[in-house]
């Protein structure tokens, strides 16, 4: 009896610890990828297009940010301009879902699929001026 009680004993201990370590990588940072980087005219400032992977609680993302040409993308990073998803896969996510052109020095035009949803839409970051076009 003893031992069938130890069994069960483990035996419940290792499901929970599984299931634990299972649930906890649900919610844990997604990987992100560059899709696009686009420099202002004199590189002073750079815009970047970036995929971040949903995990079990989100779906996919596009992101949009704004910095200075030296900024390093980690894989902490939110988009500060534009944050968009598929719209429960209205829209496809990928390279050509955004596009960006900068119209001068302190403009930049971003040009997107209409069929994205977006949660973040910026007017303006650092003294640049955010113009949108659905396309």
């Amino acid at each position: 009896m003893l031992f069938k009680y130890k069994s069960a004993k483990h035996f419940i201990m290792l499901f929970f610890a599984f299931c634990f370590i299972s649930c906890a990588t649900i919610f844990k940072d997604s990987p992100l990828t560059l899709l696009k980087e686009v420099y202002n005219h004199k590189k002073t400032k750079k815009a970047m297009v970036f995929m971040n992977d949903g995990n079990a609680t989100t779906d996919n993302s596009l992101h949009v940010i704004l910095e200075n040409a030296d900024f390093e993308l980690t894989e902490a990073e939110s988009g500060n301009v534009f944050i968009v998803d598929s719209d429960h896969n209205s829209a496809k996510l990928d390279s050509d879902a955004i596009n960006l052109t900068w119209l001068s020095e302190k403009t930049l035009e971003i040009s997107f699929d209409s069929k994205l949803r977006a949660f973040k839409k910026a007017d303006e970051i650092d003294g640049v001026k955010i113009v949108y076009k659905e396309r």
